[in-house]
């Protein structure tokens, strides 16, 4: 009797015990699971912060693109080909083309001229000592030459015509400290193929800089 009352416990116990595991393998698959997602939920957080910050941010103001535009004296000036950057004043080649006789911005001329779109840029603390207007700053500082000839510097002339009448208003009007004027620039071609050589540089024969524009 006693042994069957032993084997009914040794049963008993061993149901007991296999629901026992059964339900700590279930509890430790949910915790799994749990445990898992919280890796897997911070592991996305992560790598969409690190995206978020790795980010480029390359997008650039006409602040920033000006900020940079003059120099600390006049010895330090210099010409790149697009800017003729001064501490007084700066200039910005913005766009430049050949305008064949009789069209728009030479109606009235008999050679083709290349003409040239620039910014004159004033700096903020300059103390205006002289005025300064878009086209003396250019004139006091660029000289187009189109080498074709073996014997003879040829420098080119201007027309004195404005190719862009829009602009011809305020060419000779003074800009204040911190302005910036637009204003454009003609000079007329003694052949259609030689390149033109701008060259910039101060009236004591200080070279800044120079650039060749090709014409065809």
């Amino acid at each position: 009797m006693r042994k069957i009352i032993n084997i009914g416990i040794l049963i008993s116990s061993v149901i007991i015990l296999s629901s026992c595991m059964a339900k700590n393998n279930s509890t430790k698959e949910v915790g799994d699971n749990k445990n898992e997602t919280v890796i897997s939920d911070t592991k996305e957080k992560k790598e969409a912060t690190l995206s978020s910050s790795t980010e480029p941010t390359s997008k650039t103001t006409d602040e920033e693109d000006e900020s940079d535009i003059f120099v600390q004296s006049a010895s330090d000036a210099f010409f790149d080909g697009t800017y003729l950057k001064g501490n007084s004043y700066s200039i910005k080649i913005t766009d430049y083309k050949v305008i064949k006789a009789g069209e728009k911005g030479n109606e009235s001329g008999e050679k083709p001229v290349l003409a040239f779109w620039y910014d004159t840029y004033v700096n903020p603390n300059y103390d205006n000592s002289a005025p300064i207007s878009a086209y003396i700053a250019w004139s006091l500082n660029f000289n187009a030459v189109q080498d074709n000839n073996p014997n003879i510097v040829n420098e080119l002339k201007t027309n004195g015509k404005n190719p862009d009448k829009t602009l011809s208003e305020t060419e000779m009007s003074e800009i204040k400290a911190g302005g910036k004027v637009s204003n454009a620039v003609s000079y007329e071609l003694t052949d259609d193929k030689t390149p033109v050589t701008l060259i910039a540089g101060s009236l004591t024969g200080s070279q800044y800089g120079k650039k060749d524009f090709p014409i065809q």
